[in-house]
């Protein structure tokens, strides 16, 4: 099946572009996932007068609702538990390694080849990285230009940064999402032409500051009362696991001691696991539903999100942009990358300690005129350095050049 696609046509350059598009759960629908951000894109190119096509390597096919979504098969392959991962969701587990990556690599590509003989793309971009056995697609790159998306850096296991290199080899362009991991890849060795820095984004029209009205609404559905101070935390993100997540319990622990304030933990259901309910207590709360996520974001007047492992670069995670788009500032820790979304005292804070997160929390919870401040500073962030309508127009101007010359 041919997917064909009528909008109105903002062409960037003299002609417009066939992308294809290659990653893990491209789905046609918002879910709680970063692949978000390229469903957004993909509207948006087809808009442009772009053709895309997009190939979502996935454990179960999903329709495509309309949109240029073909399912390419995926094989977990269970190495080792991830324990970021309940047991009802282990698969996500399974294909969430390199030896899966690895397995899977031989039939993208074939999907990729047979793909490209009929939808013939300039440009082929892939959304994830699936480890050094990408080196197979330097037989396609003689034809197309090869992209590639990186939004994370976590050396958490030896070789990485030989194992990272080694699967950038085949690509034309490596898109770091952050200024910190180009910087890091100018320190191994990276060619500087061979990459080009291009936040990610979200669409600040649908993630905008809720209105007082809604901001009562969310909190009465919760059962908070209007003038506490109510703090959200989300995950896991890429670079998050339970110890994150333990250091800001404990952080929330230590400003319960001092004022009452509200936490809200919530979960992804592929995340959630019976024991995180021994957290409750007054104060805090945890919830694994979509719908209590969604209020907790309406509510929240912060988001707190440390990031314990220094070896990490931050991408931002894309709920980061989403929520200082609705005007929550976000509280994290020194970690190369975050200072690109949090701009201290001005969209949130970046602190050095545990001691340091319980003052700043302290600092804002009691001071209406700051929370003020930082919310308007949130929302001017979002827009001006995370709009998905600029991440667009970068990347086309990127795919544009790569397609002129390879012709």
């Amino acid at each position: 099946m041919d997917f064909k696609y009528t909008g109105a046509v903002k062409r960037i350059g003299d002609r417009a572009l066939r992308i294809m598009i290659v990653g893990e759960r491209i789905l046609p629908f918002r879910h709680a996932g970063d692949k978000n951000f390229w469903l957004d894109m993909i509207r948006r190119l087809l808009v442009a007068g772009h053709e895309v096509e997009a190939l979502s390597v996935d454990i179960e096919a999903t329709p495509g609702n309309g949109l240029p979504i073909r399912h390419v098969p995926q094989i977990p392959v269970y190495f080792r538990p991830d324990a970021r991962f309940n047991a009802e969701h282990a698969q996500f587990g399974g294909v969430n390694n390199y030896v899966s990556k690895t397995t899977n690599v031989p039939i993208i590509f074939r999907e990729v080849r047979r793909r490209q003989r009929t939808f013939r793309p300039d440009v082929i971009h892939f959304a994830d990285n699936f480890g050094p056995a990408t080196v197979i697609l330097r037989a396609i790159s003689r034809k197309v230009p090869l992209t590639l998306s990186a939004p994370t850096y976590h050396r958490n296991r030896p070789l990485y940064d030989v194992m990272l290199l080694a699967s950038f080899s085949s690509f034309a362009m490596v898109v770091p999402f952050s200024e910190a991991y180009r910087r890091r890849l100018l320190e191994l060795g990276f060619p500087s032409e061979r990459i080009r820095r291009i936040r990610w984004g979200i669409d600040t029209a649908r993630f905008k500051p809720p209105t007082d009205d809604e901001r009562f609404a969310a909190r009465a559905s919760l059962g908070i009362e209007r003038g506490k101070f109510v703090v959200l935390w989300t995950g896991f993100t890429q670079q998050t696991n339970e110890s994150d997540l333990e250091e800001a319990i404990r952080i929330a622990t230590l400003t319960l001691e001092r004022r009452p304030i509200e936490f809200i933990f919530c979960f992804k259901p592929e995340h959630f696991k019976p024991r995180f309910r021994d957290f409750e207590r007054p104060g805090i709360r945890v919830m694994n539903e979509p719908q209590g996520f969604r209020s907790a974001c309406t509510a929240a007047d912060l988001f707190l999100c440390p990031i314990q492992d220094p070896r990490s670069i931050a991408a931002p995670p894309l709920v980061w942009p989403e929520l200082l788009a609705m005007g929550i500032p976000i509280l994290t820790t020194n970690t190369p990358g975050t200072d690109e979304a949090i701009v201290d005292g001005e969209s949130g804070f970046a602190v050095g300690s545990r001691a340091e997160a319980t003052e700043r929390l302290l600092e804002m919870a009691e001071d209406s005129a700051l929370q003020g401040r930082l919310r308007e500073g949130a929302r001017r962030i979002a827009v001006e350095r995370f709009s998905v309508d600029r991440a667009m127009d970068e990347y086309v101007d990127m795919w544009s050049e790569l397609a002129r010359q390879s012709r």
